[in-house]
């Protein structure tokens, strides 16, 4: 009977995790793995009596099986470049060319490495290529082209794309004094990390999160905009505002699964909002994914989908969980003096901080261990302030390139550039007494999807309880 009720206010979740399971399974898990998901997600909708979803967990299965390649090996494929960033190797810079290479009658996601110049070829068009094809891993190629040849009448986005961060990455280098300000706040707006020891500074403290394009990103810039929109503009034409420059913002940073999973859904949302019609954020994730997995069955592979998704999943889901946690520590208390309402407001902030920064982490404990086999224990401290200072950086950031339009002397880069540098030095210089890591040389994959069950049944528990009363 809980199960029934959740499930009754978030729908569209239930139909996207439905196809992510009949999809993945086929891809992705070996015998007898790939049988035993979509038998027990059919059972337990057959229990729910949740006929629509269960008929879309066997479509799902058939759909994906069209998705699964065979390919081993090509000496020419046509190839239709998607994104165009740069990628640095231990020894040299180079360009990433990542899209669509087809050989032999299939289709398979491919990356093609060239080595960084200003004569590289042009990501504008698709490309008959001739080398040699290497694959790497289940569903991941690699093609090493020694000779491109365009193809009249086609067009592509890669280009320009990034070309415009190019430009981007210039400007903030030229008003930002402190190169590694400005690397990283390019990382942020670009999505593409350049800096190999900036990556590593935040891995080690569990914050790549950050560095990667996201819904934290997207609702910085949200915000942004909402705080001058509500200014000038009338309740509908802000959403109008809102879902051009959220649609521009996703255009310039590219489709990768992550930053399309957070554009599908501030376009739901949005959408949402200028019909008038209610949403939840469950609801928003489960549409997303759904969307997402039809387009692509491969991108649940991706570990940046991955995370991305799990991480909604705890903010969403399992953040009730941990509350008592954040309570027990910071009590509430009533009948608060006027010199007390500020201990208030700063403890609140800190049991929100904390339910969520254990929620996020329980969820995507297990996926770290399994991927990194290590989880860093500062992760849970800078996670309670480390997000609050960046989004200031970004905020201000954005204002000053604002003001820079406006009237380029208002602008705020000196501030912007003084206090990134400061967090900078809080991620690379941080206390050696707390570096403690959790260590685990493997993973079995079979656990991860068990253990997320049984924190999802708590979590619907607590949920449908909450619902009841």
């Amino acid at each position: 009977m809980n199960q029934t009720v959740f499930w009754q206010k978030y729908p569209a979740l239930l139909y996207g995790i439905s196809l992510l399971v009949g999809t993945s399974s086929v891809l992705f898990w070996p015998f007898p793995w790939q049988w035993v998901w979509p038998f027990c997600m059919g059972l337990y909708l057959l229990f729910l009596r949740k006929v629509p979803p269960l008929c879309l967990l066997i479509a799902g299965m058939y759909y994906a099986s069209f998705f699964s390649p065979t390919l081993e090996s090509a000496r020419v494929g046509y190839f239709s470049p998607a994104i165009l960033k740069p990628h640095q190797t231990p020894f040299t810079k180079e360009l990433m060319y990542q899209g669509v290479l087809t050989a032999q009658g299939q289709r398979v996601p491919c990356g093609i490495a060239y080595t960084l110049s200003e004569d590289h070829p042009k990501a504008n068009c698709d490309y008959i290529v001739k080398g040699i094809l290497k694959k790497r891993s289940a569903y991941d190629y690699l093609f090493k082209a020694k000779e491109w040849i365009p193809v009249e009448n086609t067009w592509r986005l890669a280009e320009f794309r990034f070309q415009c961060k190019e430009a981007l990455r210039h400007f903030l280098d030229t008003h930002l004094h402190r190169p590694r300000v400005a690397s990283f706040l390019g990382s942020l707006l670009t999505g593409d990390v350049e800096d190999r020891a900036l990556r590593f500074e935040f891995s080690k403290l569990g914050l790549q999160h950050i560095l990667a394009i996201s819904g934290f990103h997207f609702a910085i810039l949200i915000s942004f905009c909402t705080f001058f929109l509500n200014l000038f503009l009338s309740h509908r034409s802000k959403y109008l505002v809102l879902l051009c420059s959220v649609s521009l913002y996703f255009l310039f940073v590219g489709s990768v699964p992550a930053v399309q999973r957070s554009y599908l859904t501030v376009l739901f949302f949005t959408v949402g909002k200028l019909l008038n019609r209610p949403s939840t954020g469950l609801n928003l994730l489960g549409a997303s994914l759904l969307i997402e997995v039809l387009l692509n069955p491969l991108v649940s592979a991706n570990l940046g989908f991955q995370m991305s998704f799990l991480s909604c999943i705890g903010i969403l889901l399992f953040r009730p969980l941990f509350l008592p946690v954040g309570q027990f520590l910071f009590p509430v208390h009533r009948n608060l003096t006027l010199i007390s309402q500020n201990g208030y407001l700063l403890t609140s902030f800190l049991r929100e901080a904390i339910a969520l920064t254990l929620a996020v982490n329980a969820a995507l404990l297990p996926l770290l261990l399994y991927h990194f086999h290590t989880f860093p224990l500062l992760s849970l401290l800078y996670n309670l302030f480390f997000p609050f200072l960046i989004s200031l950086s970004l905020f201000l950031l954005l204002l000053s390139l604002l003001l820079y339009l406006l009237f380029p002397p208002l602008s705020l880069f000196f501030l912007t550039d003084f206090l990134t540098a400061q967090w900078l030095d809080l991620a690379a210089y941080p206390p050696l007494f707390l570096d403690y890591s959790i260590r685990c040389h493997s993973v079995p994959a079979w656990t991860i999807p068990i253990y997320l069950v049984f924190l999802f049944l708590a979590a619907t528990r607590l949920e449908s309880s909450e619902l009841k009363s």
